[in-house]
């Protein structure tokens, strides 16, 4: 990373008011009804939202899902910002896929077992 690449980053967390804390987790996006998944990488992580890298450049909707396979948490996530391959997204809501038996979990738990299968 550059110096001016490292001046913008400090700019951004300056902004963003919390601190990100680096990660390397699996993460799973879900769009389109649970129909449409994508693997990623979850590489920084706050409570307020998180940085993620998929394989390839895709177009996501403003809004996603996305499960951490580990923790079995999925957030409903708005996309902040797009710089492809990697995005970064602000959680609007988090639910626990273990305990929650909300039917409307239902196809999210079915792709975080799927995800925690392999």
């Amino acid at each position: 990373m550059s110096p001016d690449e490292r001046q913008i980053q400090l700019l951004r967390d300056e902004q963003r008011g919390v601190r990100r804390q680096r990660v390397l987790l699996a993460g799973r996006l879900v769009y389109g009804d649970a129909h449409l998944t994508l693997d990623c990488a979850i590489r920084d992580l706050s409570d307020g939202g998180a940085r993620i890298r998929l394989a390839s450049p895709v177009l996501l909707p403003a809004q996603v899902w996305l499960i951490e396979v580990r923790s079995a948490t999925a957030f409903s996530c708005e996309v902040a910002w797009r710089r492809a391959p990697e995005f970064g997204v602000k959680f609007l809501e988090r639910r626990d896929l273990r305990a929650d038996a909300a039917p409307e979990l239902k196809p999210l738990k079915r792709v975080w077992i799927e995800s925690a299968a392999r």
